[in-house]
């Protein structure tokens, strides 16, 4: 059982270990515990972002913590602005 933001509700993949009798694994997503992530958020924001992009994922490596995201396999990153935001084209 997860509690997110005072929502309780159950991972479909505990149902199994509800079926055998043992408690579930914990889950903490990207190793970051759920008291850290505003402090993680706040890390990435920190900076100016410069993307590169490996596939159809771009991704930033410039702060504390790499993060990214998938921008599908019809777009390209051009260039980062000087702000900070990538420019992506339609190919």
């Amino acid at each position: 059982m997860i509690d997110a933001i005072n929502i309780r509700y159950t991972v479909d993949e505990d149902k199994w270990y509800k079926y055998k009798g043992v408690k579930p694994p914990d889950r903490t997503s990207h190793g970051i515990v759920e008291e850290d992530v505003e402090e993680a958020i706040k890390r990435i924001n920190d900076h100016v972002h410069v993307w590169k992009q490996k596939g159809s994922y771009i991704f930033c490596t410039e702060g504390q913590l790499e993060h990214g995201k998938n921008v599908g396999v019809f777009k390209r990153l051009v260039r980062t602005k000087p702000d900070g935001t990538p420019e992506l084209k339609d190919i």
